[in-house]
């Protein structure tokens, strides 16, 4: 990747965390399950991805293109100075993926957990990784 490309995924990263926090404006004042919810915690998901893969294409010049996202967190763990604390909040993210993506909808407690793991990775691609 080149830079440019690391600052694309980064917008798209900030696109996409905007998205999960608008949505969960909307859906926070119930704890009922809910589409809201649901695409809050989805976006949450991409803004994470998208944010991982700015920081390793800026640091290192590649990112995980993978079927399997698992390779994307192990990529981040090489980046300095904080990619393994980044690389455990990308693997959260991912961890509910295909539930959170795909299955039925999910709680506003869910989506705020999603919402904070995908904020501390596009932060620190804009504070850490100066893509801000």
């Amino acid at each position: 990747m080149t830079r440019e490309d690391g600052r694309q995924r980064a917008g798209t990263a900030r696109e996409h965390l905007q998205v999960a926090e608008e949505r969960y404006e909307y859906a926070k004042d119930s704890a009922a399950p809910s589409s809201s919810a649901q695409v809050s915690a989805s976006n949450s998901i991409l803004a994470g991805i998208a944010a991982a893969d700015a920081i390793t294409g800026v640091a290192l010049g590649v990112r995980a293109n993978d079927q399997d996202y698992t390779a994307a967190a192990g990529l981040v763990a090489t980046v300095l100075p904080d990619g393994k604390a980044l690389a455990v909040k990308l693997n959260r993210l991912l961890r509910d993926k295909s539930l959170l993506q795909y299955g039925s909808y999910c709680t506003t407690s869910k989506a705020l957990e999603m919402l904070k793991f995908a904020r501390a990775l596009v932060e620190s691609m804009d504070q850490t990784h100066k893509l801000g």
